[in-house]
């Protein structure tokens, strides 16, 4: 029984009077379908090619449309998420080099900080905007070597560790931003900066820290490691997109490959 497939190139073929070659009736030419290649047919004395169905033609237009997209969000994806990692990575990185060569300093008998200061939710912000930093500088950096490494790159770093980049990298963005407020005991770098007991010392520490300003700039930096977690997601989607597209792709070699010999 002859495929739908093969009815509906039916009307695609040319009649046999009006080709520029001439076939011996011995041979019959058979249609060649390819993904990257229209319908033709085939004889001894060369290639007679046939327009592609109007169907395959809507989805290549829409797959290069897809395709395009999604490398435009890949790229604002990978700048903003950079963007958002670099201050909190600068702000603990300042905030912790503070902490380290002033708590040996004594006035009246005591240094600028808690008696039990506790610095884990200061690092655990520093390496988790250290590490999107090192990855998001790769990635960008291939972009400056063309689309196609970058792809390749993105493929590489994504591919071999697409659960750790994305299911664990938003899962880490948001157990850094849920811990470190957690963390904010009053203790720890961020919440003794912010304490009433910090703002009373604050006279007799002014050369040594500025309580409030420390106070400030992890403030921020907790709020930029929230959006953090929301700019992953968005690069989530942008790796859904790519999904479809390539469900796009298995789409369109799914029709090529049903295409079936025509006998003319």
């Amino acid at each position: 029984m002859e495929s739908n497939t093969s009815k509906q190139y039916e009307a695609y073929r040319p009649s046999m009077s009006k080709l520029p070659i001439s076939l011996n009736t011995s041979i019959k030419p058979v249609h060649i379908a390819t993904y990257a290649s229209p319908l033709k047919l085939f004889s001894p004395s060369g290639y007679v090619q046939i327009p592609d169905p109007p169907h395959l033609e809507r989805v290549r237009e829409k797959d290069a449309r897809l395709k395009r997209h999604i490398r435009l969000w890949k790229l604002v994806a990978r700048i903003f998420t950079f963007l958002l990692a670099i201050y909190p990575l600068y702000s603990q990185a300042l905030t912790l080099h503070k902490f380290l060569t002033t708590r040996d300093t004594i006035v009246n008998g005591r240094n600028a900080w808690a008696k039990e200061t506790t610095i884990w939710p200061t690092i655990l912000l520093l390496s988790t905007s250290g590490a999107t930093v090192l990855v998001s500088m790769i990635i960008l950096a291939s972009y400056l070597r063309g689309i196609r490494h970058a792809n390749k790159t993105n493929n590489t770093v994504g591919t071999a560790g697409f659960v750790i980049e994305m299911g664990a990298h938003i899962a880490v963005w948001i157990a850094t931003a849920a811990a470190y407020r957690v963390g904010k005991t009053g203790n720890d770098l961020w919440g003794w900066t912010c304490s009433t007991k910090a703002a009373a010392i604050q006279s007799e520490f002014e050369v040594v820290i500025n309580f409030q300003s420390f106070c400030d700039v992890q403030s921020y930096a907790w709020i930029l490691s929230i959006v953090q977690a929301v700019a992953l997601l968005v690069t989530a989607l942008v790796y859904f997109l790519a999904w479809r597209r390539f469900k796009h792709k298995q789409q369109m070699e799914l029709e090529t490959s049903m295409m079936v010999p025509v006998k003319v």
